[in-house]
């Protein structure tokens, strides 16, 4: 977030002279009178442009940001005068505005120091309250959170028109800006400050209701405070709250410390048990990343809609061929979600997408999944059923929601999917394991005009604008899948020169596309491994990409291989079920483009390698 040109700092020197505001209404305010930006779609601008700051912004997100997903035709041009006008009145404050307000890589970048934006502030401070918290200088890290919570004057941009990034930024900012709320709380309540953080939480429960954590908190200051029943109290208005909005009861941490303070046994001194290890452990969503709103509301749904009748966990499974785009998913899906359990979010990669190394065993991913909430490393458990059933122990009760990502079957994921209708697993796998009792959404390739997008946020929107076919002819060849389509936007950014007319023409030679697009070969090697005890399937993997047809059936497969059509037809099922090939009409099956190539090279190699075997 915080890149910037190394001359522009040194020749500006001015930080601290311009502060910008994004936690709380937008502001621009140098050292006189602040600058008023009343135009809304320039407010947008801005608050993208902070929000990345430091980064390019391409024009292509500008424009679907300000427009909301539906710019008129002459949005373009539009942005370009909103840009221009931006820099004028940025000059009122800060001379010369175009030194902080650049064009650069197709977008626009504007150069912001640490100290001049709020929220790198906010992100300094916050950081040194847990390390004062961590080395329990309690005194220290509670005027740090002070501090860090100071910056914020409202709601995140909360008078900027806001687009679909916008509007995740805004939810990721009031999710962090209540985690570190609820962490300068558990500071006061550490010092003694109970009626002070009572009073407090009575307005940021009625505020935020489901946030059982400072539901938790209320009960816990005010039974410091000598004031049981409304303790009590505060727990029935929780239970309330979360039966009216979710249809769930309160979760572990309340019920224990509900049943507690009904005993009498709360210790005067103790905090509230949390899951904080389990907050935010979500790796960042790719910056190029194309939305697919259908595929993310499918998710979102199925994450958050009320447990059925019989209870139980929600689990979502992505499924589609490698390199389409699921882990960016399943991040972006994540991102949206986390702020319904209230426990956090946990994240681990399982494996199932690197060629040569072998997955993930359950056993040792529960050891980290452990580890992560908080179970000291010698207690535990070495053999997987200990190890699964402490696991599911720990998150009974709670709201926490598992991501799985690059699972390759059910014997693996099941151990990991958490107990309790309170949680929810998300799983991106290749193929759809049949004992796994998921929600199915498959995730194909792009559509064109996506695809196109994804190339131009890497290439660049004026490059791809100006040679449009060419452009097309690209992702055709990328079979629209999205890590190629990545890999060669990638390739264009590092080769400004390159007119994308002759990478077009460079692709159309299929005996050297994969060349050109790292990260394919690999991607399809992964699941290729995964043949490895399945001969006949492996080798009819080799052999559909050697006859080079885009669509072949049971009777091709088996003359190719020379088995009964029945060995023919467990062959072509293993291969469905890894995505390495995909349903036809007609009963017939199709190969990527993109696998078909990498699977005649195999072909070719393991011929060459048998030649030099019979010639030995």
């Amino acid at each position: 977030m915080r890149g910037a040109r190394g001359g522009a700092r040194a020749d500006r020197a001015r930080a601290g002279r311009v502060r910008f505001q994004l936690l709380g209404p937008l502001r621009v305010q140098p050292t006189g009178t602040p600058v008023r930006i009343s135009a809304r779609k320039q407010r947008t601008v801005i608050a993208m442009l902070l929000a990345h700051a430091g980064r390019a912004v391409p024009i292509r997100s500008l424009v679907t940001e300000v427009w909301d997903g539906r710019p008129p035709r002459s949005a373009v041009p539009n942005l370009h005068t909103y840009v221009m006008q931006l820099r004028h009145l940025l000059s009122a404050a800060d001379s010369p505005a175009a030194d902080r307000l650049v064009t650069s890589d197709g977008g626009y970048l504007l150069l912001v120091e640490p100290p001049e934006l709020d929220l790198f502030r906010f992100e300094e401070q916050l950081a040194r309250a847990r390390k004062a918290w961590s080395g329990e200088n309690l005194g220290a890290a509670e005027a740090a959170y002070a501090r860090a919570l100071g910056m914020w004057h409202g709601a995140p941009a909360e008078d900027v028109p806001l687009g679909p990034a916008l509007r995740t930024v805004v939810a990721d900012l009031t999710d962090r800006y209540l985690s570190t709320v609820e962490e300068h709380i558990d500071v006061q309540l550490a010092l003694g400050a109970h009626r002070e953080a009572a009073e407090r939480l009575r307005t940021l429960t009625a505020r935020y209701p489901l946030r059982e954590h400072l539901h938790a908190q209320l009960m816990l200051a005010l039974h410091r405070c000598g004031d049981r029943p409304g303790a009590l109290a505060a727990f029935a208005a929780a239970r309330h709250a979360l039966a009216e909005e979710l249809g769930l009861d309160p979760g572990a941490e309340l019920r224990r410390l509900h049943r507690m303070i009904l005993g009498h046994d709360v210790d005067p001194g103790g905090s509230v048990v949390t899951l904080r290890g389990a907050r935010r452990l979500l790796p960042p969503v790719p910056p190029a990343f194309v939305d697919r709103p259908r595929l993310v509301t499918l998710a979102t749904t199925a994450l958050t809609a009320p447990a059925g009748q019989g209870g139980g966990v929600r689990v979502v499974a992505l499924h589609g061929g490698g390199g389409s785009g699921k882990s960016a998913l399943a991040l972006r899906v994540a991102q949206r979600v986390a702020g319904r359990y209230a426990d956090g979010v946990l994240y681990a990669d399982l494996g199932g997408s690197t060629a040569g190394v072998p997955p993930a065993r359950p056993v040792e991913v529960l050891g980290e999944l452990l580890r992560t909430l908080g179970v000291p490393g010698d207690e535990v458990p070495v053999t997987e059923a200990e190890a699964a059933a402490l696991y599911r122990s720990v998150l009974a009760g709670r709201r926490v929601l598992v991501v799985l990502d690059n699972a390759t079957g059910a014997a693996q994921v099941t151990p990991l999917i958490p107990a309790g209708d309170g949680c929810a697993a998300l799983v991106t796998c290749r193929g759809l394991p049949a004992t796994l009792d998921a929600v199915p959404i498959a995730v194909g390739p792009l559509e064109e005009a996506e695809a196109v997008r994804l190339l131009a946020s890497l290439a660049g929107e004026p490059r791809v604008a100006a040679e449009p076919e060419a452009a097309a002819e690209v992702v055709r060849s990328c079979g629209r899948l999205p890590l190629a389509v990545r890999a060669a936007g990638t390739r264009l950014a590092g080769r400004p020169d390159l007119p994308l007319e002759t990478f077009a023409v460079r692709l159309r030679d299929r005996g050297s596309r994969l060349d050109l697009l790292p990260g394919v070969r690999s991607c399809v090697r992964a699941g290729y491994d995964q043949l490895s005890d399945r001969s006949d399937a492996a080798r009819a993997f080799r052999s559909l990409g050697a006859l080079d047809q885009p669509e072949v059936d049971v009777a091709v497969t088996a003359a190719l291989l020379g088995v009964p059509r029945a060995a023919a037809e467990r062959a072509l099922d293993v291969l469905v079920e890894l995505r390495l090939l995909e349903p036809a009409p007609g009963g017939r099956l199709r190969m990527h483009d993109l696998v078909r190539l990498a699977a005649a090279e195999l072909n070719h190699r393991e011929e060459t390698a048998s030649r030099g075997t019979d010639s030995g």
